[in-house]
């Protein structure tokens, strides 16, 4: 009889045992959760920085679409100082230069660029032929004269240089309707 001692103890540790897995899992069950939430914080503060550059980003475009249209609408100003300019003599002359320059000075820390066209080859990219001209002293396909200054705002075109081309003709390879005509009849 005096082995039934140890038999109350095995019911004792057996609950124990069932208290220590149920404290387990609901550990393992606390930690699942921890992690979760852990992966969740992580996720939620990457999209939370993604977003935050995003807006910066759309700021940035907004207030560079709004320079560039402000820019696009002073083009015509400066098209009319270019006439003033030449027109006018003197002081007055001078006086529109100084203006068309510090204006142009402003422009330019801006992101405002002339396109550069005389004396350079024809590029459609920039330059806008508006006619032909013949001339045996430059080359074919040449800009002669600039009709009207071209702008680019930070790299892109704001608008073409309007531009007089240099055409030869090469005479010894052209045949006039006129000639032919005369050649069949």
């Amino acid at each position: 009889m005096a082995k039934e001692a140890p038999e109350p103890e095995v019911p004792e540790t057996a609950p124990l045992s069932q208290d220590a897995a149920q404290l387990q899992r609901e550990l393992e069950d606390a930690r699942k959760n921890v992690e979760e939430v852990l992966t969740r914080l992580a996720y939620l503060q990457a999209e939370l920085e993604n977003t935050r550059k995003r807006a910066e980003r759309e700021v940035d475009q907004a207030v560079l679409y709004a320079n560039e249209r402000l820019v696009t609408r002073l083009l015509p100003v400066l098209d009319d100082l270019d006439a003033a300019v030449l027109s006018a003599k003197g002081k007055e002359g001078r006086g529109l230069e100084m203006i068309r320059e510090n204006i142009m000075k402003a422009l330019k820390e801006s992101g405002l660029e002339e396109i550069p066209a005389e004396g350079l080859p024809f590029d459609p990219y920039v330059h806008e032929c508006v006619h032909l001209v013949e001339d045996d002293a430059l080359p074919d396909g040449q800009v002669k004269e600039v009709v009207q200054r071209g702008y680019t705002f930070r790299k892109k075109v704001l608008r073409p240089a309007r531009v007089a081309v240099v055409k030869r003709h090469d005479r010894q390879h052209t045949t006039e309707p006129e000639q032919e005509g005369e050649e069949d009849g």
